[in-house]
């Protein structure tokens, strides 16, 4: 396996710089899932498509707009994970939340990927080999457990319906799961956690970049998140915490899914 990071960087440059032209000039629809996609998604999935299987002919492909995953051919044993628009809602709403995000896996496991907020110029990003990145500044956010009364994490929009909440500081919700988790790696918030409604184009980059700063991924049961399991498109299978160990260990004690 081979990629040239600095490509792969232009690339998602590129797709955010697209998403920026459509910024605040689409309208959502909704999809038989039940979730929201603009002309914007299916602009950036397409570029985003075309871009990467000139880098790397032989890749395969998961896309969240793409119905069917294309495997890899002639021995190679990479695909491309590619959610070209986090955060369509807000997108919609002109509210910068919003990411295209690009993760190589080979096999099940990350090796490289980058994630771009065009509005506020964050370029999250991490090659084969060393640290995690936000633009050119390593990712070294602070991984212990002391928290304070403003002590902020993230959650999802509804957690006060799906999860019984006895953390000490503040839960903020910003929507879309990746951009969250990019922003724990830079250390903006202590730790995240989020229901079920969260696909492998959500987690592949963003546990990447986790590893490579010495946060866990686990799922309310203490299991590691199984990236394989998810390689059919199917959601988590449940609720999901982020953070430095003791952190997730806290919370998974304090933010406790409810029944049903």
């Amino acid at each position: 396996m081979s990629i040239d990071i600095e490509e792969l960087k232009r690339i998602v440059l590129e797709a955010g710089e697209l998403g920026r032209r459509h910024y605040g000039k689409v309208a959502p629809r909704l999809k038989s899932d039940q979730t929201f996609v603009t002309e914007a998604d299916e602009a950036i999935e397409a570029f985003l498509k075309a871009a990467l299987a000139a880098l790397a002919p032989d890749y395969g492909y998961i896309g969240e707009e793409t119905d069917k995953n294309r495997a890899p051919r002639n021995g190679a044993t990479c695909s491309w994970i590619v959610d070209a628009l986090d955060g369509t809602r807000a997108f919609a709403a002109r509210m910068p939340l919003w990411t295209p995000a690009v993760c190589l896996m080979d096999g099940a496991r990350p090796v490289a990927g980058a994630a771009i907020n065009p509005v506020t110029g964050e370029l999250f990003w991490a090659g084969p080999e060393g640290g995690a990145f936000c633009n050119e500044a390593p990712l070294q956010p602070d991984l212990g457990l002391e928290l304070k009364p403003n002590s902020f994490i993230f959650g999802p929009t509804n957690h006060h319906k799906s999860f019984s909440v006895d953390f000490p500081g503040r839960v903020y919700c910003l929507g879309a799961p990746i951009y969250q988790l990019c922003l724990l790696t830079k250390g903006a918030v202590r730790g995240l956690f989020f229901d079920r409604s969260i696909n492998l184009w959500d987690l592949a980059l963003p546990s990447l970049l986790l590893e490579r700063v010495g946060a866990v991924m686990v799922y309310a049961s203490g299991k590691p998140v199984d990236l394989a399991a998810l390689m059919d498109r199917s959601k988590i299978p449940e609720a999901l915490y982020a953070g430095g160990a003791e952190m997730v260990a806290m919370m998974r004690e304090k933010i406790v899914p409810r029944e049903g």
